[in-house]
C-alpha cells in the first residue's frame, strides 16, 4: 500500500496505483472523470473499485452503460461482481443488478442505443455515470445522455483507451475544467502483471503502430474500415476555405445533389494549383428547389472560369444536369462503347468504386490538397467524412463504398457522403491532369495583381480599336510590374 493510502487510511479495495489517486482525494472538486490510456492500466479496476465503495457510504442510484448492450455478459457486470467477493462487500447480487444490503444503492447496467435508437429510460435520477470503453460513445448519444443526469452533486466517469483522435467524448470533456482528466499506462500500474509486460514488449517489437494504440492509448488517424488512408495528409491548414478565380487556371465544379435527407454539396478545385478552392455545403437551403440549385452550380461555374461541372446525374440528378445544359453549363459528358454520349456521372456499383478508388489514389500520392473546413460549431465537416468513409467487404469479395450505418434519435443518419462525393466528382474531372508537374510553380495572382491585370486587358481592348493585333505587344502571362498605389 502507498504512503498515501496509508495516510488516509483507504480500504484495501481502493489500493489503486498512485497516478489514479485523485480520482480519491479530488472527487468533490469535479463532476467528470475522464481515465484514458492502454490496456492493463487499471483504468477499469479503479472505476469499478470506486463506485462500490460510494455505494457502500450511501444511499445511491448508480448506471453503468455502454453505447451497445445486448447482454448482460458485455457489461461491467462480472468485474463488479468479482471485487464483491473477493472483499467481501454488503451486496445482494442478482442476475441483472446489484443491491447494497445496508445502504440500498442499486447498480444496474444499460446499453444507450437500442433498436438503433439512444433510449435514456432509467437514466433520470441518477447519482453516478459509469461508461467504460467510453471511445464507442457516439456524438448523438453523448447529446441526448449528459443533459439527462441533472443531479446536482451526480459524478459520471468515463474510462476508455482512445480508438481515433476525434472520439466524441474525449473531444467533449478533455480540457473541461469541470473534469478530471488522468492518461494512464500499464509501466504507470505497479499492479500490471509481468505476463502483460512481456505481451506489450513483444508487439512492440513486432509492430510499433499496434503497440502505441493498444499499450500506450495513442488513437489511430483513421478505422481499420477506412477507405481512404492519410487523409491528413492532403490537409494544409495554411490554405484558405476559399480561393478566388485566377483567369489563367482551369477548374473543375464537382456538385452532389439532394433535396431533404441529405446535403447538396458543390467542391471546387484547381487542376494548375492541385488544390480545393471552394466548398459549400447547403445548410439552411437544403430542401430548397431545383430551380435554386440549378442556379447556383452555373453561377458557381461561371465565378471560376466557366469551371467544368461534374455533377452526379442518378436518380433525382438526372433532370437537372439536362436543365443545366440546356441553360449553356459546361457540363462533364462521357462517350459509352457505342459512342452515345452520357452527361454526368451515373453511379452503378462498378462507376462508384472507380470514381472512389480514383480519389483513393489521389490521397495516397497527395496529389491534392484541401483545407480545413468547419463549421459554425467549430466542427470539421469534410474531413470528417473522408476519415469515416467506409470500405466493407462483401461474401463475394467485393467493396462496398459508403457512409457508417447510424441512426440518431428522430431516426436520421447520422453520418453522411456527400462532401466525399463531390469531392471525387472534382477529381474525377480533372483526371490525370492531376498527375502533370506543368504548373506546380504557380501561384494564384494577389488582388493587386489581379487589378492591374484588368487594366492591361482594358488598354488592349481599347488599343484594338485604333491598331492591329500585330501592333500589340502586352503579354498578360509575364510579371506583372505595376506597384501598388497605397
Amino acid at each position: 500500500m502507498n504512503n498515501l493510502q496509508e495516510e488516509i487510511k483507504l480500504p484495501a479495495i481502493l489500493n489503486i496505483p498512485p497516478k489514479l489517486m485523485p480520482l480519491i482525494t479530488d472527487i468533490d472538486s469535479y463532476n467528470y472523470f475522464l481515465i484514458e490510456g492502454g490496456r492493463v492500466s487499471a483504468k477499469s479496476q479503479t472505476a469499478g473499485r470506486l463506485i462500490s465503495v460510494l455505494g457502500e457510504m450511501e444511499k445511491l442510484t448508480i448506471v453503468c452503460g455502454r453505447e451497445i448492450q445486448n447482454d448482460i455478459k458485455e457489461s461491467v457486470y462480472a468485474l463488479l461482481k468479482n471485487l464483491i467477493l473477493e472483499y467481501k462487500l454488503n451486496y445482494r447480487i442478482y442476475a441483472e443488478r446489484l443491491v447494497h444490503r445496508v445502504s440500498g444503492t442499486e447498480i444496474t447496467f444499460k446499453g444507450f442505443r437500442e433498436k438503433g435508437k439512444v433510449s435514456i429510460k432509467g437514466l433520470e435520477g441518477v447519482d453516478v455515470l459509469w461508461i467504460d470503453e467510453a471511445q464507442s460513445i457516439t456524438a448523438e448519444t453523448l447529446k441526448i445522455i449528459i443533459p439527462t443526469i441533472r443531479e446536482q452533486n451526480a459524478k459520471v466517469y468515463y474510462t476508455m483507451n482512445r480508438y481515433l483522435k476525434h472520439d466524441p467524448i474525449f473531444v467533449e470533456f478533455a480540457d473541461r475544467e469541470d473534469c478530471l482528466h488522468i492518461h494512464i499506462d500499464y509501466f504507470e500500474n505497479p499492479f500490471c502483471p509481468q505476463k502483460s509486460i512481456n505481451e506489450a514488449m513483444l508487439l512492440k517489437s513486432k509492430n510499433i503502430e499496434d503497440y502505441r494504440h493498444h499499450w500506450l492509448g495513442i488513437p489511430m488517424d483513421q478505422a481499420n474500415s477506412a477507405a481512404f488512408r492519410g487523409v491528413e495528409g492532403i490537409v494544409d491548414d495554411n490554405l484558405p476555405t476559399e480561393i478566388p478565380p485566377d483567369p489563367r487556371f482551369h477548374y473543375v465544379l464537382g456538385a452532389d445533389y439532394a433535396k431533404s435527407v441529405d446535403h447538396t454539396v458543390f467542391t471546387v478545385i484547381c487542376v494548375e494549383l492541385k488544390c480545393q478552392v471552394y466548398w459549400e455545403r447547403l445548410e439552411n437551403e437544403n430542401k430548397a428547389s431545383w430551380f435554386y440549385q440549378k442556379q447556383k452550380t452555373l453561377a458557381i461555374s461561371k465565378r471560376y472560369n466557366n469551371a467544368l461541372i461534374v455533377p452526379d446525374s442518378t436518380g433525382v440528378g438526372d433532370p437537372i444536369v439536362e436543365d443545366l445544359e440546356r441553360m449553356g453549363g459546361n457540363v462533364y459528358y462521357e462517350e459509352t462503347e457505342s459512342g452515345k454520349n452520357t452527361s454526368g456521372v451515373k453511379f452503378t456499383g462498378v462507376s462508384k468504386e472507380n470514381l472512389i478508388e480514383k480519389l483513393k489514389v489521389v490521397i495516397e500520392v497527395q496529389a491534392i490538397r484541401i483545407p480545413r473546413i468547419k463549421n459554425s460549431e467549430g466542427k470539421e465537416i469534410q474531413i470528417q467524412e473522408l476519415i469515416q468513409f467506409e470500405a466493407t467487404k462483401s461474401s463475394s469479395g467485393k467493396f462496398k463504398y459508403a457512409a457508417p450505418i447510424g441512426k440518431d434519435e428522430m431516426g436520421n443518419d447520422i453520418y453522411h457522403d456527400d462532401a466525399v462525393i463531390s469531392l471525387s466528382l472534382a477529381i474525377w474531372g480533372a483526371r490525370d491532369f492531376l498527375y502533370l508537374d506543368d504548373f506546380q510553380e504557380k501561384k494564384p495572382l494577389t488582388e493587386n495583381q489581379l487589378f492591374w491585370r484588368k487594366v492591361k486587358q482594358d488598354m488592349i481592348n481599347k488599343t484594338k480599336n485604333t491598331l492591329t493585333n500585330a501592333d500589340i505587344d502586352i503579354n498578360l502571362d509575364e510579371d506583372i510590374g505595376f506597384r501598388s498605389l497605397d
